[in-house]
């Protein structure tokens, strides 16, 4: 089982030959299922989602598509703080679903915002009783659970963007203390893969590069899964101008993510708050 993970396309500002090279690299991958971790395109114009749609359309595989905080409308900000969302569902509109594919079940999650009562309000959000719910969903017991957002719930190690993710570190605990084994993201526009390891549990924290020309320290990249009863290994695939070159990112095997907890409902309730609002 192959999981492609693409992240922050931003078309708009996408880089035209990592998108051409990363369709030729992708067909090669030949993946049963391609994620995108959010922020398809820069501002949130209908011309860029557009874009972002019939480059997706090309690849010709089950997607799963979350959005990020570019997602929204950045210039019309009536429609960024009533209806944020509007123009990505309508272009994607059923492509957040769960997908159950080869043993592996992918959910997503959205962590993005319109606005926010803080300062950067590009930062992440998480809602705790929609992560409950997500946790709570029947999955095949033989199947690994996924769970894909725009946000990491922690700041990945290293990487030159430091993360604020509201309630990210509660979701962070919850999210290990489920049977959800890897968490898929993106924001930080850098490859990244690295075992969380929380009191309640671990799981697999990956977070995909960018095919756009807004770089961080890092070269254009997509990431690569592979999935086998054993275990997950990880790949990413730098572009360096000409062509993509992979490179490992990790290798974990399935009784390293193990919840620690002794069930899920009892790690889960002390997180869900439903009777809070939640942004």
């Amino acid at each position: 089982m192959r999981i492609v993970q693409l992240a922050d396309l931003h078309f708009g500002t996408e880089d035209p030959r990592a998108i051409d090279a990363a369709a030729s690299r992708i067909s090669v991958l030949e993946p049963d299922v391609i994620v995108v971790s959010g922020d398809m395109t820069q501002r949130g114009k209908y011309r860029e989602f557009q874009a972002a749609r019939d480059w997706i359309d090309t690849l010709a595989r089950p997607t799963l598509i979350v959005p990020g905080n570019h997602d929204t409308p950045l210039l019309n900000v009536l429609s960024r703080a009533r209806r944020p969302f509007q123009r990505h569902h309508s272009y994607f509109p059923v492509r957040s679903d769960m997908l159950q594919i080869g043993g592996v079940s992918i959910d997503g999650l959205n962590t993005a915002r319109g606005w926010q009562a803080r300062s950067n309000w590009a930062e992440g959000s998480v809602r705790l009783d929609h992560l409950a719910d997500i946790v709570s969903r029947d999955a095949p017991a033989d199947s690994l659970r996924m769970l894909a957002c725009h946000h990491p719930f922690r700041s990945p190690t290293d990487a030159p963007l430091r993360t604020r993710t509201r309630r990210g570190a509660l979701a962070s605990e919850m999210l290990a203390a489920s049977d959800i084994a890897v968490l898929l993201t993106g924001h930080v526009h850098t490859p990244h893969a690295e075992l969380i390891r929380e009191a309640t549990g671990n799981y697999i924290a990956i977070s995909a590069g960018t095919l756009s020309t807004r770089l961080r320290n890092a070269l254009p990249a997509l990431n690569s899964l592979n999935v086998t009863t054993s275990g997950v290994s990880v790949e990413t695939h730098d572009f360096d101008g000409m062509v993509f070159k992979a490179r490992p990112l990790g290798r974990w095997r399935t009784s390293d993510l193990l919840p620690h907890a002794p069930t899920r409902s009892a790690t889960i309730s002390p997180f869900k708050r439903a009777s809070q609002p939640q942004d």
